[in-house]
């Protein structure tokens, strides 16, 4: 018998149209080639998703995948990916999440869950170590996703782990987002494509553990890694301290801070929105699976007209959504829009780029509040709640804005160029015109607008050696191609990304050969052509789907209209240059597609 370290060597595949669930093999040459999550999805997306299918149809395909450090020591290793196409882009969508669902897969005994097909009515996945059925799930269709964990755990058990849709999924707002334990898989409307199946959750419990192929050398690794996050100053201090809204001031002092859908770069009210305004609501920190940084807190209004609201967070990104792209200075409105968006599902990214959007439009004319029927405006922070209430719901004007910015500007004249994404994906809390290696990983992000792909500001500002220039096009294209490849990397290993900021390849090499045994993980280099063998599949994936060169490219505000304030004021992107030396360095063609030497890699 083969014996299998790191993976458990099983997939569970289910066929919600005919209710059939069976288990297989876990391919050797998969492993081996596409290390686990993102490169687990990307290889069967690819290999079995038919060209062209439409992402809410019962022929998409939703992959659950793991990665072969998700449950074991190894510091930050409970994430897990799902791959799927995305209902928001037409495109490629992959998300990552952290929290607990992952390892529990892997100790029911999974490396990955398959969901095919379209269920009659809607269903819940019960995985119970070696045991699983598809169940019922009418008396959970309609509840928010807060409710549903909590009777599903009721149900059958509280230590049962929980990924499921609230309502935005099921009514396919196309933002919709999978939640668990109040994490959230957000991006690109993975929650949508779940509640198009009929599918309204999955509950697993696993009492199994994780062979490792030479554990001596695993906890040798652990205990530097552990070390090695502890003494760091971002994952031993200030993220500890503040979750990932740490970054807000040096973000807003450096002109990077996006406000008002993108018009400014600096915010007048950050004072009231930064790490230490938002540390005041924090009433406990809490941790993902095997994580010693506690990024994750737990926040709480205490006064106020908000008074009572929680939320696991804010994050950084959902401050500023709520924040500065609204120009909105309540805290106890952010906690509680982004607690709402746990509740409905759905992407909190997403949600206030739409809301700002909107608030532009009104205020420049092109949308009357009497279309919308309560004010819209910048700095009102009832726009906010009252705006995802609707979208949550699928109610009145909120079943149009559930389509996002993209959609949503073509059915407003004159609003295009008004409507912040790159392929269909609104942007995140970044200013590319501030930072030229933001502007190219925004523009050749594989779902589109992303700040997890590649994340040039950490070295541009934040590197204690070797820092570089924000708005240097020098060397850009070679950090933006290489981060990419290391982050798909480590999104495939099962890793946090923020682990990576205090834990490098010298250590994450041994994690992944300790841990499987596989020869093709004794190698830092080989481990890293693992990344780059995955993205490539990937945009040929996206070619497939008819991704151009034309599409890796940004929204033209930031091409004709200079921010006006901040150490980045009078500054526009430059990305003609950039993008070409980027093809060059990743061995495509001029048009962005994977030259002869790549196809060969992936054997096609």
């Amino acid at each position: 018998m083969n014996t299998w370290h790191g993976y458990t060597g099983k997939i569970l595949d289910v066929d919600l149209t005919s209710a059939v669930v069976s288990e297989a093999e876990l391919d050797r040459s998969l492993a081996a080639d596409y290390m686990g999550g993102k490169g687990f999805g990307a290889k069967i997306l690819y290999d079995q998703l038919p060209t062209g299918c439409e992402p809410l149809s019962a022929d998409n395909i939703l992959v659950f995948a793991t990665g072969p450090l998700t449950g074991t020591f190894a510091p930050s290793s409970g994430r897990f990916e799902v791959c799927t196409k995305s209902p928001a882009t037409g495109l490629w969508l992959d998300s990552n999440c952290g929290g607990y669902f992952g390892p529990e897969l892997k100790f029911a005994g999974y490396d990955m869950v398959i969901i095919r097909g379209k269920a009659a009515k809607p269903m819940l996945l019960v995985i119970d170590d070696n045991k699983f059925e598809l169940k019922p799930a009418d008396d959970l269709w309609g509840a928010d996703a807060i409710a549903t964990h909590r009777q599903i755990k009721d149900s059958f058990g509280r230590d049962f782990k929980v990924a499921c849709i609230g309502p935005a999924g099921e009514k396919g707002v196309l933002f919709a987002a999978i939640i668990s334990e109040y994490r959230a898989l957000g991006r690109g409307g993975a929650g949508a494509v779940m509640g198009s199946k009929n599918l309204k959750a999955i509950a697993v419990r696993g009492n199994g553990s994780i062979p490792l192929f030479d554990p001596d050398t695993f906890m040798k690794t652990c205990r530097e890694s552990f070390n090695e996050l502890a003494n760091s100053p971002d994952t031993g201090g200030g993220r500890q301290k503040y979750g990932t809204n740490v970054i807000l001031s040096l973000m807003d002092e450096v002109g990077l801070h996006p406000v008002r859908n993108f018009q400014k770069g600096k915010f007048d009210g950050a004072a009231s929105v930064n790490e230490e305004a938002i540390e005041a609501h924090y009433v406990r920190n809490k941790a993902c699976f095997g994580c010693p940084i506690y990024c994750s807190k737990i926040a709480e209004v205490k006064e106020g007209k908000y008074k009572g609201s929680f939320t696991e967070g804010p994050e950084y990104e959902n401050v500023w959504s709520f924040g500065a792209n609204c120009e909105n200075v309540d805290v106890g409105a952010i906690i509680q829009a982004e607690y709402l968006c746990d509740y409905y599902g759905l992407d909190a990214i997403t949600a206030g780029n739409v809301i700002g959007f909107l608030m532009e439009c009104v205020a420049k004319g092109l949308l009357p509040e009497t279309d919308i029927g309560f004010p819209m405006a910048f700095g009102n922070d009832e726009s906010i709640i009252n705006a995802i209430h609707l979208i949550g719901k699928g109610q009145g004007p909120g079943k149009l804005w559930g389509q996002g910015v993209k959609k949503l500007a073509e059915q407003i004249e004159g609003a295009q160029d008004l409507a912040m994404h790159v392929k269909g994906l609104e942007l995140p809390a970044y200013d590319p015109r501030g930072s030229a290696g933001m502007a190219l990983a925004y523009a050749t992000s594989d779902r589109g607008g992303c700040h997890l792909r590649s994340w040039p500001i950490g070295d541009e500002l934040l590197a204690t050696e070797g820092r570089m220039d924000l708005v240097s096009l020098e060397f850009k294209a070679e950090l933006v191609k290489t981060q990419q490849d290391l982050f798909c990397m480590v999104n495939c290993s099962g890793m946090c990304l923020f682990a990576t900021f205090a834990v490098n390849l010298k250590q994450i090499t041994p994690f992944l050969h300790a841990a499987t045994g596989l020869e093709v993980y004794s190698s830092s280099e080989e481990v890293m052509k693992i990344g780059e063998r995955v993205n490539n599949l990937v945009r040929l994936f996206n070619i497939r789907e008819g991704l151009t060169r034309d599409l890796d490219t940004l929204p033209k505000r930031f091409f004709n209209e200079p921010l006006k304030e901040g150490p980045s004021r009078n500054r526009v992107v430059e990305l003609d240059q950039l993008m070409d030396e980027y093809y060059m360095v990743r061995g495509w063609d001029k048009e962005g597609a994977p030259g002869k030497e790549k196809l060969r890699a992936l054997g096609i």
